[in-house]
């Protein structure tokens, strides 16, 4: 047996992975119906959305397989995601690098295989959209690109809701949290959106010599100064969003202060601009303002809207300043 090797960027790979916060979760028919229609589609026993682990390949979503998770070492996705294109295997039986592999002496009995890469955004194999059969068999080039069409859809069903980059929710997870906020808010049980914009940081230039984006910074910082909220979320270009229920037990405000000044002091540490606030506003829960919890959004794209045609003034001439400097180390270089 052949295992896979692992790819170049298998540390951010994984990394990638990790954050979308799907591995170990339950199983779910956003992506059932993905392995069901594939079944069905090609016409084989079992269909499999596999996801590549360190050590391990987890089963998001299985069709005819009564598994969670099967070793890295024996994976034919592990195979898989070294390439771009569907790695197929028609024949495992007669295959020097799977003939004696568990997966295909026992359970499923794997004799033939193909699996599309399901590829993020930033470039990274997550794992496979695969299909199985007992018997030998290979797929057309109109069912190749098929198979890929489908696997960019699970893809899409994954990002949809965390984002690659922060790990953060997105607009649609922080919607579904903020329903069950709002139904919960019946109850008399309040909640409020803390929302933080970036853009004066970007403005002025974060620091250069910095190993990350500051948007991946401040989710670092979010996560470590709202532990308990119900979501974090990236809401595009530099906005966030944190979704706080009402709780005696935890100061809001003592974290705001303490996320902003930590904000200042470690994405962009310059002693010159001290007036710096990442926060852009407060929306308390309101019955009579929102039907909806959608309300409240509305409400925050609102704010938002209105702090980038209101930039800082300080800042303003900290761009304006560095392009004179630019302009000035062109005219003698």
């Amino acid at each position: 047996m052949e295992a896979p090797e692992l790819p170049d960027n298998e540390a951010a790979r994984i990394e990638t992975l990790h954050r979308l916060n799907v591995l170990d979760t339950p199983r779910h028919d956003r992506f059932d119906r993905y392995t069901r229609i594939s079944a069905r589609i090609f016409d084989v026993p079992v269909a499999m959305i596999s996801l590549i682990d360190r050590y391990r390949q987890w089963f998001k979503s299985v069709e005819g397989f009564d598994a969670e998770e099967t070793s890295r070492e024996d994976s034919f996705c592990g195979h898989a995601i070294l390439g771009d294109d569907v790695f197929e295997i028609s024949n495992a039986r007669r295959d020097r690098r799977f003939r004696d592999n568990p997966l295909v002496l026992e359970q499923p009995h794997i004799c033939f295989y193909a699996g599309a890469p399901l590829k993020a955004p930033n470039g990274h194999k997550l794992g496979t959209l695969c299909l199985i059969d007992r018997v030998p068999r290979r797929l057309s080039d109109e069912e190749k690109v098929m198979l890929k069409n489908l696997a960019d859809m699970v893809v899409a069903e994954m990002v949809n809701y965390v984002d690659t980059e922060t790990g953060l929710d997105k607009r649609n997870s922080l919607l579904a949290s903020g329903t069950k906020c709002f139904e919960e808010a019946k109850d008399g049980r309040g909640f409020s959106l803390l929302l933080f914009d970036l853009t004066e940081i970007v403005m002025a230039g974060s620091d250069e010599n910095s190993a990350a984006p500051a948007g991946e910074q401040f989710a670092g910082l979010l996560r470590r100064h709202f532990p308990n909220a119900e979501s974090m979320a990236s809401l595009g270009r530099e906005d966030f969003c944190v979704l706080l229920k009402d709780k005696r037990s935890f100061d809001g405000e003592a974290a705001i202060k303490a996320l902003c000044e930590e904000a200042k002091d470690t994405i962009y540490p310059d002693t010159r601009f001290d007036t710096f606030s990442a926060l852009v506003g407060r929306i308390d829960y309101d019955p009579d303002r929102h039907a909806k919890f959608i309300d409240m959004l509305h409400e925050a794209d609102e704010l938002f809207f209105l702090r980038d045609t209101k930039p800082s003034t300080e800042i303003a001439e900290k761009v304006r300043s560095r392009e004179m400097l630019v302009r000035w180390r062109k005219t003698i270089f």
